[in-house]
């Protein structure tokens, strides 16, 4: 049986007070928290990643409108790796990298698949109480580890570039929750905000236009760290499409851009 965990009555205090819409965006005043695997990237094992599509045009916002920290779960070196995906540039804005020992797991438990709870209060009390419920945002697939802070999350489709919908439909849902975190800005209080209007995901709707949909960045972990990223392109197929097994292990269905 999962273990629940239920948030603080304070943390409800806050979430009640109603938020009011702006007149102008907090810009670089609100606080946003990035997963890794299966937010941002799809890992085939610990050896390669593939970067969500219409990354690049996410990273270039976000990185110029919020204060962006990472929080994974995957162990040091892992992490370390899928940090690849941003540029050098925007790297070195980053105030906090955060992995597998910020939970405090017994020995035992950190080399096992165990739910590890990301609790916002650790990082509030990191950042000297400058961010709060009202002004933070964490971006994680998973529902189960934000379960202290149920309405600071936006929670996405997890990405899989092995899935049947990838490979037919491609991915765009990082422009999706683009447009949802522009609205949040407008937010004095994006914990109720989200509560009221949690973040959900529109069905792929694209145009022949939106081919980036399909495109990803591809990273060997083998190679070395300064290594530019190979761009890939998920060739759609007449017929029954490929297995994501020919697209992993012998490529023979992306093409290099």
């Amino acid at each position: 049986m999962t273990k629940r965990f239920a948030p603080k009555k304070s943390y409800f205090d806050i979430v009640h007070v109603d938020s009011k819409t702006l007149k102008a965006p907090l810009k670089n005043q609100q606080l946003l928290i990035l997963d890794l695997n299966g937010t941002l990237v799809s890992r085939v094992r610990k050896r390669s990643m593939y970067v969500r599509p219409y990354s690049n045009k996410f990273f270039n916002y976000i990185f110029d409108n919020f204060e962006i920290m990472i929080w994974s779960s995957a162990q040091p070196d892992s992490v370390h790796n899928m940090c690849r995906m941003f540029p050098k540039e925007k790297k070195e804005k980053i105030s906090l990298i955060w992995d597998r020992k910020s939970f405090g797991l017994s020995t035992r438990d950190y080399h096992q698949k165990v739910l590890t709870i990301k609790d916002l209060d650790k990082v509030w009390e990191q950042f000297g109480g400058r961010y709060d419920a009202t002004n933070t945002i964490l971006l994680d697939d998973s529902p189960k580890k934000t379960q202290l802070q149920p309405y600071n999350s936006i929670h996405p489709k997890e990405f899989d570039h092995n899935s049947k919908g990838f490979i037919l439909n491609g991915d765009s849902e990082l422009l999706q929750i683009l447009d949802y975190l522009k609205v949040l800005q407008f937010q004095s209080n994006v914990a109720n905000y989200i509560k009221n209007q949690p973040y959900k995901k529109r069905e792929e709707n694209r145009t022949e236009e939106e081919e980036e949909s399909h495109l990803v960045e591809f990273y060997a972990f083998s190679d070395d760290y300064e290594k530019p990223e190979n761009r890939l392109r998920q060739q759609k197929k007449k017929g029954e499409p490929e297995t994501i097994t020919v697209i992993t292990d012998k490529m023979s269905n992306l093409a290099v851009c």
